[in-house]
This record gives structure tokens, sequence and C-alpha cells, in this order.
């Protein structure tokens, strides 16, 4: 009896295993190619990304977010009885039954792109609305230019129009956004893996292509001579594409800066991306206290503007998103015009403590196009202004020299100190200045005492520059934080 108990036992071991190996190996999933994708969909029509964005139509003035006759969608079915009797009276539907493809040019590991995938086929991009950590399922190594195709299967799912920015993604939902204003979303993202699945399909690896010549590289590239090939009539074609902005330059608007004499230079408000918003800006969505509402009855919100800070980062457990300035052209005044970009940066960012390069840099970035505009016509006023977007999907894309915080470890603790001090001196709506002055001239203090003598290296003049532009900003700029009007800050609603 004993031993044909230990034979069961025995055999029960070799079950289990058997069924916990099988676990620790899961079916792989399918691999396509054109060929096989449409031998195991054979019902579907393939259609280019620039056809389908054509069954949608023009952009402008379709897509405002303010209301839902105003904030246009394409739903696409088998047939119009799926449709609400809202979609079939505005026609906002199609029964083709397509499929796109493209090469993916996006990667969300460090969080600046949130929850979508852009994808690329030659003769347009679009943005996927899915889920996180996409870069897992969906690789595409900016490094080595190594991605993979996929291929999206359209009907089931919603094209919608988000300021001028088409997008597909799962059902229209509306909200009010931080500041209690009512906003309506064409389409939302599509959170269910389950769902994604069958969507969006892995394909084959493949490598992206750049070209400063050919249109349909996957990264385009332009300069300070070229730009304009990306604006005006042909902004549509490159919205959502990665494009290579070689040597454009940092721009500050508004902001007190000491320029490399000393001398305190405050730049034109209006030589900026919109009215009198000021760069580099900081936003919080968060509703923190303030001493008005930006709207009535509406949460608080907080603008802060500062020659000297991060790209974005995290205090007290609120993100804050960065926006800065850059351009070709000195002159423009208006994001509208041709070469003036603002890089978006998330508060949730994992590159949140990198610092914004100084007034006047000049750089290189590898960035997804965008535009947030209601309107492709810039008239001036309050509603109708333009933004002219990047996004970088990762901080090495932002190419712009940065100082060696580590030369020198008694001399960079100072300058972490400024890191961990500096901002609660700003948030306040009533700072304690005395104590404020009492503990910048501490550390200015240890800073000088601490600075180590000149060896007359490019590193320690590097360092003395970066050092000494520090100092001058925690010394002079808490009186240069705003809060900015709802005209103005409604422009973040594009990185909610």
């Amino acid at each position: 009896m004993k031993q044909y108990k230990m034979i069961l036992v025995a055999l029960l071991g070799l079950i289990l295993t058997g069924c916990y190996n099988k676990f620790e190996e899961p079916v792989p999933e399918v691999i396509y190619n054109d060929e096989s994708f449409e031998a195991a969909n054979p019902d579907l029509q393939h259609i280019s990304i620039a056809d389908l964005k054509a069954i949608f139509g023009a952009t402008s003035r379709t897509g405002d977010t303010g209301s839902k006759d105003g904030t246009k969608y394409i739903r696409f079915v088998e047939n119009e009885d799926e449709c609400t009797d809202f979609e079939r009276t505005k026609k906002w539907y199609n029964t083709g039954n397509y499929y796109i493809k493209g090469k993916v040019i996006s990667n969300d590991e460090q969080g600046n792109i949130y929850k979508s995938l852009y994808i690329f086929d030659g003769t347009a991009a679009i943005e996927l609305k899915l889920t996180n950590g996409l870069f897992l399922d969906y690789p595409c190594d900016l490094d080595t230019r190594e991605s993979m195709w996929v291929y999206v299967k359209v009907r089931g799912l919603y094209l919608g129009n988000f300021r001028m920015m088409l997008s597909l993604g799962d059902i229209p939902t509306s909200s009010l956004n931080s500041w209690g204003t009512y906003k309506y979303y064409a389409n939302s993202n599509i959170v269910s893996p389950n769902k994604v699945r069958k969507h969006v399909f892995p394909g084959e690896k493949t490598t992206l292509t750049q070209s400063a010549t050919d249109t349909t590289a996957d990264i385009f590239e332009v300069d300070e001579n070229t730009y304009s090939t990306i604006q005006g009539n042909n902004t549509p074609k490159f919205l959502g594409r990665l494009i290579y902005f070689k040597n454009l330059k940092v721009r500050y608007a508004g902001v007190p800066y000491p320029d490399e004499q000393g001398n305190i230079v405050t730049p034109d408000p209006l030589l900026n991306g919109s009215f009198e918003q000021i760069y580099p800006s900081w936003l919080s969505t968060s509703g923190i206290q303030t001493s008005l509402p930006i709207v009535p009855g509406g949460q608080y919100v907080q603008v802060v503007n500062q020659p000297w800070y991060k790209l974005s980062y995290s205090m007290n457990n609120v993100a804050l998103y960065g926006s800065l300035c850059l351009s070709y052209d000195d002159n423009a005044k208006y994001t509208s015009d041709h070469g003036l970009y603002m890089l978006r940066t998330s508060g949730y960012a994992r590159f949140a403590g990198q610092y914004v390069p100084k007034n006047g840099t000049v750089g290189n970035v590898l960035a997804i196009y965008q535009i947030y505009s209601k309107q492709s016509d810039y008239m001036g006023g309050e509603d109708d202004y333009s933004t002219y977007q990047i996004a970088i999907n990762r901080i090495q894309d932002l190419e712009f020299e940065t100082s060696p915080k580590e030369a020198y470890p008694a001399w960079s603790e100072h300058i972490k100190w400024a890191e961990i001090n500096f901002p609660q001196y700003v948030y306040p709506v009533t700072p304690d200045y005395a104590a404020r002055a009492a503990a910048v001239a501490e550390w200015k203090a240890n800073y000088e005492n601490n600075k180590p003598a000149d060896d007359g290296s490019t590193l320690w003049q590097e360092w003395n520059e970066w050092g000494n532009w520090v100092m001058w900003t925690i010394e002079n700029t808490p009186e240069y934080a705003y809060i900015l009007p709802q005209q103005i800050v409604e422009e973040v609603d594009t990185i909610e």
C-alpha cells in the first residue's frame, strides 16, 4: 500500500509539473508578413494611412473638443445599423473593411510618449491610442533604427480628430478637464489588452530609413534652410511623423536671464508661441492652490516660468508638464509662423530631472511632429491660434550640450542643493522672502568656498559657467512666476 501511494504521488507530481511547464511556455505569438496576414484575413482590404486619413476629410474646424457636434470622428462598422442616430445623421461612419500597416516610429519606455503607438507607411503616419508598455510588444530602437511592421484592423475602431491630429482609438468620451471645463474627445485609448490584440498585430522586423531629401523616408531631416518643407500646405502629410530637426535654437520668451557678459536680458514676450505665453514654462494640472481659479468653479492651476529649471519634474507628488520654445526664425512671433515649435515634456517622464538648455543653445532634436489647433488658418484671435509641437520619445533625442554635473563632487553638492530647495520658493503664493534670502546667501557662500581652483581646463570653464548661471537664477527669478489666463493654459489640453 505504501508503495502504491508513492507511485500515485509521483504521478501527481508529473501531472502538476506538466501543467506548470505549459504555463511557463505560452504559445509563441504569430509574426505576420503581407502574405500570411492577408491569407488569415481574406476579407480585409489594405489601404494606405494617407488613404485612411482621406476618409476622414478636412481636419480644420472639426476637432475643437468643446462640443460633441464640433469634434468629428469616423466610426468603422459592418453596416449602419450599428451606428447611433447621431452618427447616421452626421454620416460619421464607414462600412469599409480595411487594414493598414506601418513601421513603428515611437517608443514609450521613458514615459514621455504615453499609451500611444505611432506608425508610418511611407505615405503618412498615425497615432494608435492603446495602453502602456507598448515598447515591450512593439519595439522601436531609435539608436540602431531597428523597428517592426504592425498590421491594424480598422473595423470596430474610431478615427478621431484632436485639434487637427488624427488617431485611431476606442469610443468617444467626455469629461471635465483640470479647470472644470467640459471636453469632448473624439476617441479614447483601447485599454483592454485583449482588444488591442484583436486589432493590432505584430509583423516582421525592419529598419527605419532617414533622409533629408526623400519625403517617404521613415525619418525626415530638416534644418534652418529646409524647415518650410514640413509646414504650410505640406503640414498634414508630415503630422505624426518622426522628424530630425537639425540646428534648432532654444528661445526664452518673457523670462529674464543673464547673457554671456552677465547683463540681464528680458526677451520680448510676443516672440513666443501664442499671445503672451512665456517660455520656458511648467504647468501643474493637479489643482494646486493658487490665488484664484482659472475658470469660475474650476480647480486651481499654477504655471511656473523660470530661466533655469528642469524639462519637467515632480514635486510633492505633483507632476508638472514642461513647455520649451525652439525655433529656426528669431523673428517669428506665433507658432503659426514658420520655424517655431513647442517641445512638450511630461511630468511623469523618466527624464523629468534633466535640465532645460540655456537661451540661444543650438542642437538637434528627433521628435514626433504635431499640431494643436482648431483650424488651419491663423487669424490671431483667442480661439484660433495654432501651435506646432514636437514630442521626444527619449531624452537621448534632445541633442543639446549638458554640463558635467559629477565632474567636481564638492561643487556638485551645492548644485544639487539648488535642485532640491529652489522649487519650494517658486510654489507658495506668498513665499517667505526673508527665509529665502537667508538660504540663498548661505548657499552662495558655500558655493564660492567649495569652488575648486581654476586649472585652466575647458571642463572647469564649463562648470564655472553652469554654476554661476544656476546661482544667478536662484538669486533673481522667484518674482517671475505667473498665473496665466485661461486662453493661454488651455493649450496644455494637448498633453492631458
